[in-house]
């Protein structure tokens, strides 16, 4: 019977302790800097790295082909005549002399927005995608 009310007591004072600490309340997915509510300085940074992304695959490859010809070698991003890196992205360029690729990733966006390109000239706009964390009940022996 007292085991019974300790632990009553216990759980009582469980579910009231979240409240008192202030406990975060389970929130929305955050506001992204770029998309459909984009602040016109966003707008500007996210134009000035995509005008960088083309900017590197110009200087990369400034001739007519879109597929690498054979014996074509790329520059490491520090020989290439390019503007700086927009304010709040992260340039991230990596060539092995025959191909390149690289990402400039927003680290002001809760959302991760991000721009890829490579030696094919594409330029993508993305944002990783969602995932979701799943509770494993431990095993008691």
């Amino acid at each position: 019977m007292v085991k019974e009310f300790a632990a009553l007591g216990l759980v009582s004072s469980l579910s009231v302790l979240p409240a008192s600490l202030g406990a975060a309340r389970p929130q929305g997915p955050p506001a992204c800097l770029h998309g459909r509510s984009e602040a016109p300085a966003n707008k500007t940074r996210r134009e000035q790295a995509l005008a960088l992304a083309e900017q590197i695959n110009r200087a990369e490859d400034p001739g007519p082909a879109v597929v690498p010809t054979p014996g074509r070698t790329y520059r490491p991003v520090e020989q290439l005549r390019v503007p700086a890196t927009p304010v709040g992205f992260t340039l991230q360029f990596y060539t092995d002399g025959s191909t390149y690729a690289f990402s400039l990733l927003d680290t002001r966006d809760p959302c991760h927005y991000a721009i890829f390109s490579s030696q094919n000239r594409l330029i993508y706009e993305a944002t990783p995608r969602a995932y979701v964390v799943h509770a494993v009940p431990a095993e008691i022996p």
